[in-house]
């Protein structure tokens, strides 16, 4: 299964170089303008003011082929902002990921960091990518190990959704869209799980709740994209997907070994 993960995201990657030209509408720019980490006007203590819209651990159940991949993500209210993070891990990748957004959901600034836990000399793979949405066309500040910043404008518009690595990420859009069954909604996405990453249109619709045997209870149905499915809960939570990813309460199987990182998570400071 890793082997076709790494075979579909590299097969996307390359259709969208050699037949959309996804490439042309990455502008490398000598400097991107600094703005500053996303803040409260007059947020005196932010702690104070943290409330958890979602949480959730994941791992694979009995039904699906990845055993190995694990994943956790948080979201919450930061006073006027709403923060997600996400931790997404198997042997050979593991991603950690923040999206601010507004008060509305809507995304201001992500970031993700990719490192590889095996390989020699790991650090000096790191690859820290800024993405700040805030401006008309997206700016990309990226940076492997201890090399030089490099900088990108991203062609194609503002994004109201991001997409990244893990399904927790989808709880923000979910929450925000909040569907009837049988409704959908389609908007303009960042999406960052490839390694060229593309903006585009994307399709999230809810499907007719069901009873999802390995959840043991009802749970509500989104699709993305038109084949990816996942599962949530009244507060529209991601729990799982159609794959097999399930609540760790609800898998058996021991846990897979916790992958290492360089070094905490930084989305103010990095890249």
């Amino acid at each position: 299964m890793v082997n076709q993960v790494r075979f579909a995201l590299g097969a996307s990657a390359l259709s969208c170089l050699l037949l959309l030209g996804c490439r042309k509408k990455h502008v490398t720019v000598a400097q991107l303008e600094a703005i500053p980490y996303p803040s409260c006007e007059g947020a005196q203590d932010a702690a104070a003011a943290v409330r958890v819209l979602g949480e959730g651990a994941l791992r694979p159940g009995e039904t699906s082929l990845e055993r190995m991949v694990t994943e956790r993500f948080r979201f919450e209210a930061r006073a006027c902002l709403r923060v997600m993070t996400v931790r997404q891990e198997w042997p050979l990748n593991v991603s950690d990921v923040e999206v601010v957004y507004d008060a509305a959901m809507l995304p201001l600034r992500a970031w993700k960091r990719m490192s590889l836990p095996g390989a020699p000399n790991a650090a000096a793979l790191v690859d820290i990518r800024r993405y700040e949405l805030r401006t008309p066309e997206v700016g990309i500040t990226r940076r492997v190990g201890s090399g030089p910043r490099q900088y990108e404008r991203l062609r194609g518009g503002r994004p109201t959704v991001v997409i990244g690595p893990g399904r927790g990420i989808l709880t923000a859009w979910i929450q925000r869209a909040n569907l009837d069954v049988g409704a959908r909604t389609r908007e303009l996405a960042l999406d960052m799980r490839e390694s060229v990453e593309v903006i585009r249109p994307v399709t999230l619709r809810r499907e007719p709740d069901m009873f999802v045997a390995a959840l043991g209870r009802v749970a509500r149905v989104y699709t993305v994209y038109g084949r990816e499915s996942v599962y949530a809960d009244a507060q529209n939570v991601v729990i799982g997907d159609l794959a097999g990813m399930l609540p760790e309460d609800r898998v058996h199987s021991p846990r897979p070994p916790a992958m290492p990182s360089p070094e905490p998570p930084d989305p103010v400071a990095t890249p």
